[in-house]
């Protein structure tokens, strides 16, 4: 994702228009309250129903959240402000849920990959380099795999793992 466009909401919104095909609006907001330093947000996102009839409720969802004050967003709970942007509306409220960092990649994960490729190219990765390394971009893990590991793993999944892939 590039970006391209001059705010931090254009890009996020394009992102989503590119990656998820989802018509999202975001309203990211900071300011100070009391001395203090306050970041908030509103994402409201086109989830498919089935009728296609999202488009034009879509645009009225977003002119009501146009008029969120700053001061709403950093002092109100979540439901109070969904209670005065859209109580006209027809809103359902979600259990809040903890949000939480996890990678799913693992050196067993890694190890697969390196598996799946024929082993006379692996062979020929530890000749160049020594080793092979993982990097995983998301959680910033390194796994790495010398020709022990490498004779280890393809001993562990038979002789399937020889072939060409």
């Amino acid at each position: 994702m590039g970006l391209e466009a001059d705010t931090l909401e254009a890009c996020l919104e394009d992102y989503f228009a590119r990656s998820e095909q989802l018509k999202t609006r975001l309203w990211l907001r900071t300011g100070d309250v009391d001395g203090q330093d306050k970041a908030a947000g509103m994402l409201l996102q086109i989830l498919p129903d089935g009728l296609g009839n999202n488009e034009q409720d879509f645009d009225h969802l977003a002119q009501l959240t146009e008029t969120v004050k700053n001061e709403e967003l950093f002092t109100l709970d979540a439901e109070e402000v969904l209670y005065r942007l859209y109580h006209q509306e027809n809103v359902k409220v979600y259990e809040p849920k903890t949000v939480t960092f996890k990678c799913s990649c693992s050196r067993e994960r890694s190890a697969s990959a390196i598996v799946a490729i024929d082993r006379q190219e692996v062979q020929k990765m530890l000749e160049e380099m020594g080793n092979i390394k993982l990097h995983c971009d998301y959680c910033g893990a390194d796994y790495e795999f010398d020709s022990v590991d490498i004779s280890a793993l393809y001993e562990q999944n038979g002789p399937a793992s020889d072939a060409v892939h």
